[in-house]
């Protein structure tokens, strides 16, 4: 069998050494991505190659290539050497993820999880809304998290990004995102839009986590993530979001994914599935989640109806400054007779 050494990680902890012991007991070849990575993804890391004149030559596009395209190795039914590679990357970008929200030595990170639809236009008020919501969020001292995409995901992340600049520098790089609005239509101009608010605004707040999957590869890299904790598995994706979000989730308005994540939100919450129960704010845009038949009103029947109930942990608004209040004044709920520790992840290691 041929052996291929896989490239060296920049910035890995890992001697070299301990990679040799590790790689004489598994041998992978021929892909493009590192299982055994310890650290999480970059922006510049992902576009690295990244070509607009001729697509498919960044890091992040030739993995998704490998992912999708090949019989033995994409994600239909991958063969047991890729599984096995797949797996083993998920479980890194699991701990490193942890390592995010838990960094050595210091207290748990603050997170607040925004979800909504990756249809949401750039020229639209509700991305711009978005973006001052995350930006004021990250003025209280909370990190961001989102499904790495575009619409709703990519606002929350650009106002978190964005948090070190005053309130007049977000406005001005949503004016130039807009010029691009969509992702669909032209790729490249909604990534240089992108790439241009990047290059003039470069101090990065650093608490911007995106949690993308490559099983929605046909999205662009989102450009303004601090960190990506990338994945194949979109299940241990998705309830990785909702496990990392320990100080509460708003929902934005979006299609199945989204009502997907609310009612998985609220089954972790009514089960204290992480150890905690956390807000669930919807962001009613255009009363989208208390119109007939309300969203809300099913959530907020089935908490009223929990021993003990969580019902005061719901609240449905538009109003920035009223949001942010209410993911302030209610922190992650132990449950009764249980100390206060959020689990995370596929090994339950615990967020004090």
């Amino acid at each position: 069998m041929k052996r291929r050494t896989i490239a060296p990680e920049a910035g890995a902890s890992k001697t070299a050494s301990e990679r040799r012991a590790i790689e004489r007991i598994i041998r992978f070849k021929d892909l493009p991505y590192n299982p055994f990575r310890t650290r999480l993804y970059t922006v510049s890391e992902l576009m690295a190659g990244f070509d607009p004149k001729h697509p498919g030559r960044s890091l992040d596009e030739r993995i998704a290539k490998h992912f999708n395209g090949r019989p033995k190795s994409g994600r239909a039914h991958p063969n047991v050497h890729e599984a096995l590679a797949q797996r083993i990357h998920d479980h890194a970008i699991d701990s490193a993820l942890y390592r995010f929200a838990k960094p050595a030595g210091k207290p748990r990170r603050k997170i607040v999880g925004l979800m909504g639809g990756h249809s949401l236009t750039r020229e639209k008020p509700l991305y711009r809304t978005v973006a001052t919501l995350a930006w004021s969020l990250r003025q209280e001292g909370y990190a961001i998290v989102t499904g790495g995409g575009p619409g709703v995901m990519e606002a929350a992340n650009l106002g978190a990004y964005l948090a070190s600049y005053p309130m007049d520098v977000l406005n001005a790089a949503v004016d130039v995102l807009k010029q691009a609005p969509d992702y669909g239509g032209h790729p490249a101009d909604y990534v240089a839009a992108a790439t241009q608010v990047r290059q003039r605004y470069p101090k990065d707040s650093g608490e911007s986590l995106a949690i993308p999957t490559w099983a929605y590869s046909s999205e662009p890299t989102g450009q303004f993530s601090s960190v990506i904790g990338k994945y194949f598995a979109n299940s241990i994706r998705e309830d990785g979001l909702l496990a990392i979000a320990a100080d509460g989730v708003i929902f934005a308005p979006g299609t199945e994914g989204t009502l997907q994540e609310v009612f998985q939100d609220a089954c972790h919450n009514a089960y204290y599935s992480f150890g905690t129960r956390a807000p669930m704010v919807f962001l009613n845009d255009q009363e989208f989640f208390s119109r007939p038949p309300s969203i809300f009103d099913v959530v907020q029947s089935q908490a009223s109806r929990q021993k003990p109930p969580y019902a005061n942990l719901l609240s449905v608004s538009m109003d920035i400054p009223t949001i942010v209040e209410f993911i302030k004044a209610n922190a992650p709920m132990p449950k009764p007779g249980a100390p206060a520790v959020r689990t995370f992840g596929q090994t339950n290691l615990k967020l004090v």
